[in-house]
């Protein structure tokens, strides 16, 4: 054995050891908070051992008291950031802490560890990064940013939502009735780092300075501040002059003034409608009343590497989950499975129980992530999926791949994907970031398009939405992205498995002859009364798979 293939065989050990059956999503949003005494939360553990009553009260920051905006009703207004059904509200802010002291502490990486796509990371700092007389946790206005350019892309790496506020207001200077900044270049600092990464702001200085004037000097101070008579509290037995943290009914005002601007930014979110196995099945079976979901075989002993990166973007880490047959074996044909979503939802969770059974019959399967319409338009998806194959290509070895059997499959918007890469082998028009090859040996369409220019093809405004505007606004676009255009006696043998809805069969007919015409080996099987969809279902989830398997074993030789 050569000392490559000894590492390549320690690896999967190693893997089979650890991996057996793919984890299922989670239904829980976490929305962190990350910052200085004034987002903070003194209840709880953050001084062990001591009682927050008797110790610290009536301090509060407005992070302790976010929780609660996060009920049943309140979630409705903030549904488009929100993915499932539940909010926990994890703050860990912490005192005199700046950028810099946060990330150096280790409170950071505690986050970041934690951290799973569609959860949201807010981001207050400021005050601490401004205090130049305490050198021990000042931080210039460049060092200020960089660390918030951190937090922001070690954020979207996890697939989390970053939000970067201003730091809060403090109570001074007051002239003539209004609260004035005193944050100067800290308050620039974070709005240029989000303009310059394309990041949601709340703008927490502006929103509070506006807030406390329309409430008065006297009010605020007295109401809002930290400025306490003696004798009145346990912990300030002498009284109490602070216009920087607050009393429970500051803290409220605030957190009251982040929730109503995660609302704005709700509305200007677009997020699309889940589209996951158990929302297909609900969705249907009103009209199927015989279907049943499909599920992962929690006994296979296929190998499931979860969720290994394959490319990081600016804004995402891209993700892939690889099953592996269970197998003294080299290495296996292998298939990159593309999910479908209509280019704005769906994720490779669609994908794992095709994936699953594709390896318990002798495939690796890749189920991936890529770049949906939401991120970035045509064609970003159709690189990510191509630089998917290259790196499959890259790490063979690792994941027991034959490079030169690769069969790309995908279903609905993933199969007019998966088709486009499989026509366009190397096409400079999608330049990817190397010169592996991106080629596949065979072509699975589940129910997707192969045009859309064709005839038969309906223009949607989801398509227009990833095509950068419909068909009259962005025809080059939308001849592209069409599989159909690029058919030639290069094109790999191809198989189409389809509903009998006949939209999803745009352009199919036509490569089929043109397949046909450079004697390109094509099979077609459609399932009578089925929906779009039927894939992730049973009856047709099984018959489904030996369509494939059959076509693959004939093709990938």
């Amino acid at each position: 054995m050569t000392f490559k293939n000894r590492t390549s065989y320690l690896l999967i050990t190693a893997l089979l050891m650890q991996f057996a059956v793919c984890a299922q999503t989670e239904t829980t949003t976490t929305i962190y908070l990350i910052g200085d005494s004034t987002m903070a939360d003194y209840t709880g553990d953050y001084d062990p051992d001591k009682d927050y009553m008797e110790t610290r009260y009536p301090v509060a920051g407005w992070g302790q008291v976010f929780q609660p905006f996060f009920v049943k009703d309140s979630l409705k207004q903030v549904e488009n950031i929100i993915y499932g059904t539940d909010v926990i509200v994890d703050d860990r802010a912490r005192g005199g802490r700046s950028t810099r002291t946060f990330f150096q502490e280790g409170r950071w990486s505690s986050v970041y560890k934690n951290l799973k796509p569609h959860d949201i990371v807010i981001m207050q700092f400021g005050h601490n990064d401004a205090a130049e007389n305490k050198p021990e946790r000042y931080v210039d206005i460049e060092g200020y940013k960089e660390f918030l350019r951190l937090f922001v892309s070690q954020s979207r790496e996890k697939g989390a939502m970053p939000i970067i506020l201003t730091p809060v207001a403090r109570n001074y200077p007051w002239e003539d009735g209004v609260l004035n900044d005193v944050h100067g270049d800290y308050d620039k600092a974070p709005k240029e780092v989000a303009q310059e990464m394309d990041v949601h702001l709340i703008d927490l200085n502006k929103l509070s300075r506006e807030y406390f004037t329309t409430k008065g000097k006297d009010f605020v101070t007295q109401t809002y501040f930290m400025n306490l008579p003696a004798g009145k509290y346990k912990a300030y037995p002498e009284g109490q002059s602070d216009n920087t943290h607050f009393q429970p009914a500051g803290a409220q005002a605030v957190a009251q003034l982040v929730y109503d601007d995660l609302k704005r930014i709700a509305t200007e979110t677009i997020k699309p409608k889940p589209y996951t196995i158990e929302t297909t099945y609900q969705k249907l079976k009103k009209y199927y009343p015989e279907v049943q979901p499909i599920s992962l075989n929690n006994t296979s002993e296929v190998i499931c590497v979860q969720n290994v990166v394959y490319k990081t973007t600016n804004s995402q880490a891209l993700k892939a989950d690889v099953f592996i047959p269970n197998k003294k074996k080299n290495n296996y044909p292998t298939v990159l499975l593309i999910h479908g979503g209509g280019w704005i939802s769906g994720s490779k969770e669609n994908q794992q129980v095709m994936a699953q059974q594709l390896a318990e019959n002798g495939f690796v399967a890749v189920a991936i992530n890529y770049t949906l319409s939401t991120e970035a338009p045509f064609p970003q998806a159709v690189i990510d999926i191509k630089e998917a194959l290259q790196w499959m290509r890259t790490n063979a070895n690792n994941f027991k791949i034959n490079p030169q059997q690769i069969a790309i499959l995908g279903t609905s918007a993933g199969a007019q994907l998966a088709t486009l890469v499989g026509v366009t082998p190397n096409n400079t028009t999608f330049k990817t970031a190397n010169t592996i090859t991106d080629e596949v040996q065979a072509i699975v369409n589940v129910d997707g398009i192969t045009s859309f220019v064709h005839p038969e093809a309906e223009e949607s405004e989801i398509a227009g939405k990833w095509l950068g505007g419909l068909k009259d606004e962005n025809p080059a676009n939308w001849k592209a992205a069409s599989p159909l255009e690029y058919v030639d006696a290069n094109t790999p043998p191809t198989l189409f498995i389809n509903s009998d809805q006949p939209r999803f069969h745009a352009g199919r007919d036509d490569m089929i002859s043109k397949l046909n015409s450079h004697h390109i080996y094509a099979e077609v099987h459609t399932f009578p009364n089925s929906p779009h969809s039927f894939w992730l279902l049973h009856p047709w989830f099984q018959p489904t798979v030996t369509y494939t398997v059959d076509f693959l074993k004939k093709t990938l030789k």
